[in-house]
This record gives structure tokens, C-alpha cells and sequence, in this order.
């Protein structure tokens, strides 16, 4: 149908390819840090913290609510953002991916995520400090993770993470 998709162009005047309203079940953009050492990454718990107000827009029922499970250092797309404060680490280019589903939380709504997944290897021998906004932050093999343990449906960017990187190895992470 005109002005519903599929082409991300968000705007009232948009082609008929684009959107001329948000989807009813809403659209997130989302960044995605995959710190790693070695086969592990760095995940952390969320501390009920009003710093994740600004850092990722999460209200203290949504720092409540995922506050159990591990995530990703992720953000909703915002300028000037700063979720950890290693220093000194290489990144990799952004790669983009999409999903597009049904959640839980709208029942016959459709959700589209656009995620900006980001590798990033911080010094050798480097730290990663815990800052304040978060209860813990470790290191996981996320291999020998299940589902159960992630928040926010990290779970799903996490497999996805995965299949790319044995895509492009040619082997299992």
C-alpha cells in the first residue's frame, strides 16, 4: 500500500515506497558496541540509575524491568552518546541490520529494529571500569549463554552478531 514501506524514508511527503507515519508497533534505531576479548563480550546488568535517562531514554520501570538480564552496551540512536568509558579502544565500521517482528509488548502491531552493530577490541591488558549506570559489567562467552539470561531481547542481536561473524570467517565464532 502507498506511503507504508519498505524503504526506511520517514517523512509525510515521502515516495510511495516510504513511510508517511511510524508503524503502529513502532521503530527503534539502536547501536550496538560488541566488545570483545577474545571469544568473549562485554555484556552488563543495568543499574536503576537515572543516568539511563539520557544515555538511552529508559524510564525506571524499563531500568526495572531489564535490569535482571544482561545486555549488550547499547543506546537508541542519539548524538554525543557515551554508554562506556574505556578509552583508547579500535572500532570497527558500522554494519547495519534490520528486523522486523511482532513483540510481545503489541500484539498485532509490527515493530521495525534498525540496529548499528559496532565491534570494538579495547588495549591489551585494558579494564573495563564499571561505571555508575551499570550494577555489574563482565565478561561472557556468549556461546555458552541461554536466551533466558539476556534483557531488551538481546538475545536476538547477540545470535545475530554470531551467524554474520561465521559467515565471514567461514567457521563457528
Amino acid at each position: 500500500m502507498v506511503g507504508e514501506g519498505p524503504f526506511l524514508w520517514l517523512s509525510p511527503s515521502a515516495p510511495p515506497a516510504g513511510f508517511r507515519r511510524l508503524l503502529h508497533g513502532g521503530m527503534c534505531l539502536s547501536v550496538f558496541l560488541f566488545v570483545r576479548r577474545g571469544k568473549r563480550i562485554l555484556l552488563g546488568r543495568y543499574a536503576d540509575d537515572p543516568a539511563w535517562e539520557v544515555l538511552a531514554g529508559l524510564d525506571p520501570e524499563w531500568r526495572r524491568l531489564h535490569g535482571r538480564g544482561w545486555t549488550i552496551p547499547a543506546t537508541q540512536v542519539k548524538f554525543g552518546e557515551e554508554i562506556l568509558t574505556m578509552r583508547g579502544m579500535r572500532y570497527t565500521e558500522p554494519r547495519v541490520e534490520t528486523d522486523y517482528y511482532e513483540p510481545a509488548r503489541s500484539p498485532g502491531q509490527m515493530h521495525l529494529d534498525v540496529w548499528f552493530i559496532v565491534d570494538a577490541v579495547p588495549p591489551r591488558g585494558a579494564e573495563a571500569p564499571t561505571p555508575a549506570w551499570y550494577a555489574e559489567l563482565a565478561w561472557k562467552d556468549p556461546r555458552t549463554m541461554q536466551a533466558s539470561e539476556y534483557a531488551r531481547s538481546h538475545e536476538d542481536v547477540v545470535a545475530r552478531w554470531m551467524q554474520r561473524r561465521a559467515l565471514r570467517s567461514g567457521s563457528p565464532t
